[in-house]
């Protein structure tokens, strides 16, 4: 009996690593061996969760997750993996309301850290700073959470007091670094973004990312929309898929439906698992009558991607409306 023991508890130790790392392959053949040895315990069905997380498998993920927390409704740990599902799915109330009975179970920085994450993104700005300023003392991680918080609320210059600090201990977290590029080219006033960038753009120098986002939509905002569609255009060809769907969005914010279409299907192979995305790609499409464009481009990618054959039927049922 001690040397099962011994067995299950490196087994989950190694699995929990491998999903950490990402090595799906050797976390399931992990998750196998571990089901073999407790196929009924809350710890393996919990990690068998954070597996199909991992690998994002999201229906198998959402019927697990019901099931396990009819199973063990007074398990933290599963509340709070059921909460990680309802985040990535962007259902924030139901996520809110998962990490809080995962504190109320087992109170744990974690689970405060997506109460204030899931508050963030439902908009209660003010209780999402009492959470996280609260965890900030204790856990500097949390200067990410708060950067994002201050500039969802408009306040760059918060924003890069909590993000600096957080880039000095994580340098490599390409996340921040973008955010960091982002919030100091909105401090720039817009006569100066543009000369920035029109001087880069005569010396034949790359234009960062998140700059050309902000250049983009200082365009648009001054009614310049030729300029934007001419400097769009004679990068769109030469343009990676992530750099496309950040000045996708800078459009669609701002109403330029056709710049947003086009730029969002540039971005589209490293998106089609992107809920959020694929729907307003949708929204539009259907804005600037170009529905037929989008299921060709979905029809492309739908044998790798299966989940997108749904999308082209309801999108094929709606154009036929539309005529």
């Amino acid at each position: 009996m001690e040397t099962r023991e011994r067995v299950i508890t490196v087994l989950r130790r190694n699995l929990r690593q491998a999903i950490r790392r990402r090595d799906l392959e050797q976390a399931a053949n992990l998750l196998q061996r571990l089901k073999s040895e407790e196929p009924l315990s809350v710890e393996c069905r919990g990690l068998e969760l954070e597996y199909l997380l991992a690998g994002d498998n999201r229906e198998e993920a959402r019927l697990l997750a019901e099931q396990l927390l009819r199973l063990h409704p007074g398990s933290a740990r599963i509340h709070y993996l059921a909460g990680r599902m309802e985040y990535r799915e962007r259902r924030y109330r139901q996520a809110l309301a998962r990490f809080t009975e995962s504190d109320r179970l087992f109170p744990h920085w974690r689970a405060r850290l997506w109460c204030g994450k899931s508050l963030t993104q439902l908009g209660d700005y003010a209780a999402a700073e009492g959470v996280l300023l609260e965890l900030y003392a204790d856990h500097p991680r949390v200067g990410r959470e708060l950067a994002w918080l201050y500039e969802r609320m408009e306040n760059g210059e918060r924003a890069l007091r909590y993000l600096q600090p957080y880039l000095d201990r994580y340098p490599d977290d390409a996340g921040a670094q973008a955010q960091l590029q982002r919030l100091r080219s909105q401090e720039l006033a817009p006569e100066e973004l543009l000369a920035e960038v029109e001087m880069l753009l005569g010396l034949g120098e790359e234009i960062p990312q998140q700059m050309a986002a902000a250049y983009l939509q200082r365009l648009l905002e001054r009614g310049e929309g030729e300029t934007a569609r001419r400097f769009v255009a004679e990068r769109l060809a030469e343009m990676g898929p992530e750099t496309a769907a950040v000045l996708a969005w800078s459009c669609y914010r701002l109403q330029a439906y056709d710049l947003a279409l086009q730029l969002f299907l540039a971005g589209l192979p490293a998106q089609t698992g992107n809920y959020k995305y694929l729907q307003s790609l949708e929204a539009a499409a259907a804005r600037c009558d170009r529905l037929g464009e989008l299921i060709a481009a979905y029809e492309q990618h739908a044998p790798e991607q299966k989940q997108l054959y749904g999308r082209i039927k309801r999108l094929k049922r709606r154009a036929g409306s539309v005529e």
